[in-house]
């Protein structure tokens, strides 16, 4: 009996930390790339750029995402593309990266090359 009642509290403890599918959510940042001149942004987590491009001024903006290769750990960033177009490949060792979607943080973007900028009102 003593044994039931350490496993439910084992679980009930359990639960009341954070859910780490929830985790690979959480970001500081968000990132954009431009569609049409290749130009990288990114903004504080609590601002959302609009999808006109701040270098070339044109409506291209694409939010970026992070794909983690669970071989080399690797993070590859790259706009959010939708169905068969969106599959992703590891930037280091080729491997398919299904069912491996993250959000980067600042010091992914920033390794990505993105420049800080504000966002657009």
């Amino acid at each position: 009996m003593l044994g039931l009642v350490g496993f439910v509290a084992a679980v009930l403890m359990a639960g009341c930390g954070k859910d780490p599918t929830m985790a690979v959510l959480e970001t500081d940042a968000h990132g954009y790339t431009c569609e049409k001149c290749g130009a990288k942004f990114y903004t504080s987590a609590k601002e959302f750029m609009g999808a006109k491009c701040p270098k070339c001024g044109e409506y291209t903006l694409a939010d970026v995402v992070g794909y983690k290769c669970s071989a080399d750990q690797h993070i590859t960033l790259r706009p959010k593309v939708s169905g068969p177009a969106g599959a992703a490949v590891c930037e280091q060792c080729g491997a398919r990266l299904k069912d491996a979607m993250v959000s980067p943080h600042e010091k992914d973007l920033k390794a990505w090359g993105a420049e800080k900028t504000l966002a657009q009102k």
